[in-house]
């Protein structure tokens, strides 16, 4: 795999596809702290479309992240099996590849993700894009600051393949296709949405906002 010397995005354009996606996802009534697919997909779309990084592609699989090197929380996406960990259609996270880099757009959401008893820590909303780590064996999740994604090929064609056959969400990542703007472009504070009424709906940017790097 050939590696970009230099990471594929800013912080900047990280938190703004971030707000843009989380925005239309938040709209849909669902949880947006389970929505990695939509992340994932649109994320990879809108890079290819607006950033011309052509190799940008959404990944399914297991994944794993230490999270606070004081206290070693881990999240991990997967289930035990075997002395490994295996993804499936229950139980998996999905990220984007590109140019041997991983960037996961879920990251911001990490402290909505992770379990409660975590003795009232929280997890800062840190941009997460980092270089693709060859071998996923040799990392231990125990080492601060550490992380794994182990890709499934074929869950990934099957979840692929799903959200594709589903023209509702089609129609969303259109929705922000076209209301994202690459920084320093000037976005619109929100997006008009029209709901199965035909009613239109003002959709605002996510306030959330990015408070570092992992």
């Amino acid at each position: 795999m050939t590696r970009r010397s230099t990471p594929p995005m800013t912080l900047p354009e990280y938190e703004r596809l971030f707000r843009t996606i989380h925005a239309v996802a938040a709209n849909e009534q669902g949880d947006p702290a389970k929505a990695c697919l939509f992340f994932a997909v649109t994320g990879a779309y809108l890079l290819k479309r607006h950033h011309k990084l052509a190799s940008a592609c959404p990944v399914a699989g297991v994944a794993g992240y230490n999270l606070r090197p004081q206290s070693n929380i881990t999240l991990v996406f997967g289930k035990p099996e075997n002395d490994t960990i295996i993804s499936d259609a229950r139980v998996f996270h999905c990220w984007i590849e590109v140019d041997g880099w991983v960037i996961d757009l879920m990251a911001p959401l990490f402290d909505d993700m992770a379990a409660n008893d975590r003795e009232r820590e929280s997890i800062p909303r840190f941009m997460f894009q980092k270089p693709v780590v060859a071998d996923a064996n040799t990392v231990s999740l125990d080492t601060p600051g550490a992380y794994l994604h182990i890709p499934n090929d074929r869950l990934t064609t099957e979840l692929m393949k799903g959200f594709t056959d589903q023209p509702a969400y089609a129609d969303l990542v259109r929705i922000c296709d076209q209301w994202y703007a690459r920084p320093p472009k000037k976005i619109a504070a929100s997006v008009g949405i029209e709901d199965q009424t035909g009613q239109i709906d003002q959709v605002l940017l996510s306030p959330i906002r990015i408070a570092g790097v992992w």
